[in-house]
């Protein structure tokens, strides 16, 4: 009796040392192979984006032509780039929410080619809106304007007034009192 006991024990003992070894090889498998990123938006088209996912994590809106002083959420890329490798973006603009509060637009993206990350790479995804529904994923450590970013592309208002010149549509909403200051002034004399 005793030695089936403690033969059942030894039995038991083993495969509970060996049940735990599966779980623990695709975690740490994910942790060789991912890089987690945080997110920004970057808005290069003339529609208001109300709100943007990255495979279910907010990002965040973004103005018509303006992004990357904003960062929210976070996404994850694999340590090499895979071409087959693709993040699920939804959004909504501000066309689709005038229709459906609640309505977002869905479509599977890879992201740009990056070299394979090292310590010091890879640490920003930029999710960038072009017009015509253009949608584009640049994993980088820079941001927009710097001489490494990719295409050479500007921060949105930047990229605007570089492709339009003195075109209104590149710069920022103002409010009425910052369009004729001396109104302001009168306006707050007591």
């Amino acid at each position: 009796m005793r030695n089936t006991l403690t033969r059942f024990l030894q039995i038991a003992l083993l495969l509970a040392l060996t049940a735990c070894k599966p779980s623990d090889a695709p975690a740490a498998a994910h942790e060789d192979t991912m890089v987690p990123l945080r997110v920004s938006i970057l808005n290069y088209s003339d529609d208001y984006l109300d709100a943007v996912y990255v495979n279910e994590s907010w990002a965040g809106s973004m103005s018509a032509h303006a992004g990357g002083g904003k960062v929210a959420g976070s996404a994850e890329v694999t340590h090499k780039w895979d071409p087959n490798y693709k993040l699920t973006i939804r959004w909504r603009d501000e066309s689709l929410y005038n229709k459906d509060h609640h309505a977002l637009y869905k479509r599977e993206v890879a992201t740009e080619p990056y070299q394979q990350y090292r310590p010091g790479g890879v640490t920003m995804l930029w999710v960038a809106f072009f017009p015509n529904g253009v949608l584009r994923l640049f994993p980088t450590r820079v941001d927009p304007g710097h001489e490494d970013f990719p295409e050479g592309l500007l921060e949105p208002a930047f990229e605007c007034r570089r492709q339009f010149p003195g075109n209104p549509k590149c710069f920022p909403p103002t409010s009425s009192w910052m369009e004729n200051p001396s109104q302001r002034k009168e306006e707050v004399k007591p």
